[in-house]
């Protein structure tokens, strides 16, 4: 692959340019004793378009929290992560219909359940690949429906879905968190994230608790992106003692 690749969680491990940098943001900052103070009054916004320009050439790595199945682990490794649509629910239905793991009438009922046929949820997803920008959420925050119900967000979030007569179908898969690397510096993609990037890598470098980042990335990302896909078994997996084993 070639490209270094940034972890905000690891700021020891950051280029020193980077480093130098996010260290200026965080004199401007100035002294505080969580995230939610540093980012709570927006004064390191304008160190945001420097920070991208700073990740050109470089990729971050983030965690996508999934249930999968073994043949979609492996099409998760070759052809990446998919923005979010309705061809994407419905080819990933088909697939597991075509491979004998569901039935006609569960494909069927799995199709009349998913938000984009009983509610607006899917417009706050609609077109977004969802990841968590640092590792430090993956121990100290709830995760439970993304690695419990197979079929994706907008599947178990339908209205539809306590409704489903199978369980067995809901249980599919494996849990799965998909490392997968991005390009954080192209312009012609949108990153939403519930702070600017800017924030956590500050809130990192300044050692606060409880610093999170979750990034909603506006493109597809690639197979050649996708860095690993841990389960349980895997000591990547199982550094996190909260994740479940089945």
């Amino acid at each position: 692959m070639g490209a270094e690749i940034i972890e905000i969680d690891r700021p020891g491990e950051w280029p020193d340019d980077l480093t130098a940098y996010v260290k200026a943001a965080a004199d401007a900052a100035g002294s505080v004793a969580t995230y939610a103070e540093l980012c709570e009054d927006g004064a390191l916004g304008d160190f945001y378009t420097g920070l991208r320009e700073l990740l050109a050439g470089r990729l971050l790595r983030t965690f996508h929290a999934t249930r999968l199945l073994d043949y979609e682990v492996d099409d998760v490794k070759a052809d990446g992560l998919r923005r979010l649509a309705p061809r994407l629910l419905q080819d990933r239905q088909d697939k597991a219909l075509a491979s004998g793991v569901i039935t006609a009438d569960e494909r069927d009922a799995l199709r009349e359940s998913s938000v984009f046929k009983t509610e607006r949820f899917a417009q706050f997803r609609l077109n977004k690949v969802c990841v968590v920008g640092n590792r430090q959420p993956l121990y100290d925050r709830p995760i439970g429906a993304q690695f419990s119900f197979w079929g994706g967000e907008a599947q178990y979030n339908g209205a539809g879905w306590n409704e489903l007569a199978s369980d067995r179908v809901k249980k599919l898969g494996r849990p799965a968190l998909v490392v997968a690397l991005l390009d954080a510096s192209d312009p012609t993609v949108a990153i939403l994230s519930y702070s600017e990037l800017i924030y956590p890598f500050v809130g990192s470098f300044m050692g606060l608790p409880e610093v999170g980042c979750q990034i909603d990335y506006e493109a597809d990302v690639p197979g050649d992106r996708i860095e690993a896909v841990w389960q349980p078994g895997d000591a990547d997996y199982d550094q996190f003692p909260r994740f479940p084993q089945g």
